[in-house]
């Protein structure tokens, strides 16, 4: 891939960053709730899949996910987001 200028390019891995913390954010709120336990396939304790990568299962389970386990993640990931500098000045207003 060629991109023309080096602004341009800033501009893309600034997207791609925000991008994989919005999808680690739920990752990290489903593992603090225990949504992690049904994710993976063993009953190891430890952390087997990254919380990025459960973050992206979790947004591909959101819309099948009924409202009393939805709930709870939406809450604790906008609490999360809240707390995030970065995103609380950006996102604030919104």
């Amino acid at each position: 891939m060629h991109v023309s200028t080096p602004d341009r390019r800033d501009r893309l891995w600034l997207i791609s960053a925000f991008a994989v913390v919005l999808l680690t954010l739920p990752g990290a709120a489903g593992e603090s709730l225990g949504y992690d336990r049904h994710l993976k396939t063993s009953t190891t304790r430890r952390r087997t899949h990254s919380l990025f990568r459960q973050g992206c299962m979790l947004y591909d389970l959101m819309p099948n996910m009924t409202g009393f386990l939805l709930r709870p993640l939406i809450e604790k990931f906008t609490g999360m987001l809240a707390a995030q500098p970065v995103f609380a000045q950006m996102f604030g207003a919104v």
